[in-house]
């Protein structure tokens, strides 16, 4: 069996959990700006870049696809338009996928039913967190 946890480690373990917190709050803030400039130099020398990518000192940019989502007007689709969307297009277009956080709390006999029926129960996982 493990050796008990004093409150003091616990206390330390916050401060440093927290103080490491900050600090990775810090380096996104500071990755997102850097990117913003590799994205705008990118942008602008676009034409040197061979077979997707541009040499330079420190590093090599390279394109990179993106993740294909539906967008009108300029905005991401809301759940209920993809919704409606995938009703109109062909099945070989659309995956079925299930909200098992709702599944998790859901009282409904039929949805038990049928859980139970193939063995499939819904678990959760909770782990702590420093507030």
């Amino acid at each position: 069996m493990a050796d008990k946890i004093s409150r003091q480690a616990a206390e330390e373990a916050i401060a440093a959990w927290k103080a490491y917190k900050d600090m990775e709050r810090e380096a996104k803030a500071a990755i997102a700006t850097a990117e913003g400039v590799i994205d705008a130099y990118a942008r602008e020398h676009i034409a040197e870049f061979e077979d997707d990518k541009l040499a330079l000192t420190k590093g090599i940019i390279a394109i990179r696809a993106g993740a294909a989502k539906p967008v009108k007007d300029g905005k991401a689709l809301a759940a209920k338009e993809r919704a409606q969307l995938a009703a109109l297009l062909p099945a070989d277009y659309v995956q079925l996928k299930c909200d098992f956080s709702t599944l998790y709390g859901c009282q409904d006999k039929r949805v038990r039913q049928i859980l139970e029926a193939y063995g499939i129960e819904i678990k959760k996982e909770d782990k702590y967190t420093v507030l």
